[in-house]
């Protein structure tokens, strides 16, 4: 017996309770994580495969471009005559004009032996000619009778760049090699300015472009001994010593993996293999991110179901309670017999108790008219604030006429809030909208300068366009309409960097149309079918109830209009349809007192 009450006892359950808690976070956390990772790599891989894509066009536009200069004769004319002053000449003229349309970073022709014979930069300080490349393996493969490609830096201008090589023919028999050498650091400085953290390697896994300047010729993970005697041979990468980032030793993968660099910093590491040229594209992520989303999910799953089990232990704490009532209740029954001398004292005790409960539900409707009066002053209020601040600049200045002008505005807010007032007792009395003419520029202008403070606070631009259109409407009610719509515009725009709200007017017969587009994220069809429905909000967790565009509705439907939603590209537009006023009839101010 003492098991089984210990085991059904309200520690056990507290054990339990969180023991499943700590089980859901740590699931959810995992589950995360790897959802987290998997779209890491899916977006690394995007981003790659579009670098790729550039790069690659960037080698492979030039790729018959060795094939193409070799067909001029000039060239062709010194591999025969190579001592030939004027053909050299010619041949050199060539190719700087060939270089100079193409834009490469430099052409020249080589014999069978390596010695070059003539060069687009023949003139400056850093010339080929006269140096020999047999050692290099694009002049190699090109002497093997096929196009050659490798990346290094240049032994002669120890500028890096692509030589593309390719075989001259004469009657089917190779005479020289022609190479092009194509620039591409110009990809380092585009991934640096847009933040990626990207770096193309070698099938050694040396890095020879990155967008992390001190990361260039270095190697992901240590090289085997045969590695760096075949660089030091072709000195793909001049006198440099390659060092590796990382202690690990293992090859380079396609797949993400976690590297740990040699200061301590870790990366999360994806390659993209470009084998057409046996070169692979790397990008370094943070491993931090994937956890930092994994833990949010965690902690929200975590809340949740807190609060669902703190629910739970509620309703239990109020089902103990109901059923111990009811046992009093049963008592009282059988003592209500031997209590009927004092039915008297017991009447006069529950009249007292309800004439308390009475007190407390006129102090709780008390509450709820303050806090709806709160409600429909506070943006009067705030800008009562910003005036009379403008109206105490303009007297410390001098300015007596904007003090003046700013003060007149003040008394006017003052009769708004005190219409405001009115509305509600009207509205408490049950009264019906109150159809007049009204100028729907006026109402414009109210509800903008109700809504003046919000706007500023946001960074908000609000764009309108005169009209003297009037409506059939309540303009208290019908500024409240236009204010809570500019509020979820705003709303709908936070955390944008530019954030912009349009009023459009139009008429069509005897209706007048009224547009409020905001430029935010726009609804979604589930959103816009549900958009009326009281309770019903998009905004996060405490920033509203979901009353707002219902209330909207019936004040607009009261008025015979209507309210409709549609979606904008950007942003969502809510059209306030409206009956015109007749032409004979006067407008009216939208805040004038009753």
């Amino acid at each position: 017996m003492k098991l089984r009450s210990l085991w059904h006892s309200p520690a056990a359950w507290l054990v339990w309770a969180g023991l499943v808690l700590a089980l859901a976070v740590w699931l959810t956390y995992a589950e995360f994580h790897r959802a987290a990772l998997r779209e890491t790599e899916r977006l690394g891989q995007a981003q790659m495969q579009l670098q790729a894509r550039d790069l690659l066009g960037s080698v492979e536009k030039f790729e018959h471009l060795p094939y193409l200069v070799g067909a001029e004769q000039a060239l062709a004319q010194v591999l025969r005559a190579p001592h030939d002053p004027a053909r050299l000449a010619e041949a050199n003229r060539y190719l700087h004009f060939a270089q100079q349309r193409t834009g490469v970073a430099a052409i020249y022709l080589m014999d069978t032996g390596g010695d070059t014979l003539a060069a687009s930069n023949w003139d400056t300080p850093a010339s080929f000619v006269g140096r020999n490349y047999r050692f290099r393996p694009y002049f190699r493969q090109a002497l093997e009778g096929r196009t050659g490609l490798f990346y290094g830096v240049g032994v002669t201008t120890g500028e890096p760049g692509v030589f593309i090589a390719a075989p001259l023919l004469d009657r089917d028999r190779i005479q020289g090699v022609v190479a092009v050498k194509v620039d591409l650091t110009s990809f380092e400085d585009r991934w640096r300015e847009a933040g990626l953290p990207l770096a193309l390697a070698d099938e050694a896994g040396v890095m020879f472009l990155a967008a992390q300047r001190d990361w260039r010729y270095r190697s992901l993970y240590p090289l085997s001994e045969p590695v760096l005697r075949k660089l030091r041979e072709t000195r793909q990468y001049g006198d440099i010593a390659t060092q590796s980032l990382s202690p690990q030793v293992r090859d380079a993968a396609d797949a993400m993996t976690r590297l740990r660099v040699a200061d301590g910093r870790s990366y999360l590491v994806q390659g993209r293999p470009l084998d057409r040229f046996g070169w692979h594209m790397l990008l370094f992520a943070d491993p931090a991110q994937p956890r930092r989303q994994a833990a949010l999910a965690a902690g929200l799953v975590g809340l949740s179901l807190a609060l669902v089990l703190l629910a739970l232990a509620f309703a239990w704490q109020y089902r103990r309670r109901m059923s111990e009532r009811r046992a009093m209740a049963r008592e009282r029954a059988r003592a209500i017999a031997e209590l009927e001398r004092r039915i008297a004292e017991r009447t006069a005790e529950l009249t007292a108790a309800n004439d308390v409960a009475v007190q407390t539900g006129k102090l709780a409707l008390l509450g709820q008219m303050a806090a709806g009066i709160s409600h429909e002053l506070s943006q009067p209020l705030a800008a009562l604030r910003t005036l009379a601040d403008n109206a105490a600049v303009f007297l410390h200045r001098q300015d007596p006429d904007n003090a003046s002008s700013n003060l007149q505005l003040i008394g006017g807010l003052c009769n708004r809030m005190g219409n405001i007032v009115g509305e509600l007792k009207a509205f408490a009395r049950k009264e019906p909208a109150r159809l007049q003419p009204v100028s729907l520029g006026q109402v414009i202008a109210g509800a903008l300068m109700l809504i003046e403070p919000l706007r500023q606070a946001s960074h908000t631009r609000i764009t309108t366009e005169a009209t003297d259109l009037a409506i059939l409407g309540d303009g208290m009610r019908l500024e409240q309409v236009l204010v809570n719509l500019l509020r979820n515009g705003m709303d709908a725009m936070e955390g944008q960097s530019e954030r912009l709200i349009e009023l459009r007017v139009a008429s069509e017969g005897d209706t007048v149309t009224l547009s409020v587009r905001d430029h935010g994220p726009g609804l979604s069809e589930d959103a816009r079918a549900h958009l009326f429905e009281p309770f019903f909000t998009t905004k996060p967790s405490g920033k509203g109830l979901g009353l707002g565009l219902a209330l909207s509705q019936a004040i607009v439907r009261e008025m015979g209009g209507q309210i409709t939603a549609h979606p904008a590209e950007p942003g969502a537009r809510f059209d306030l349809t409206l009956r015109r006023a007749p032409p004979e009839t006067e407008t009216t101010d939208a805040c004038a007192a009753d």
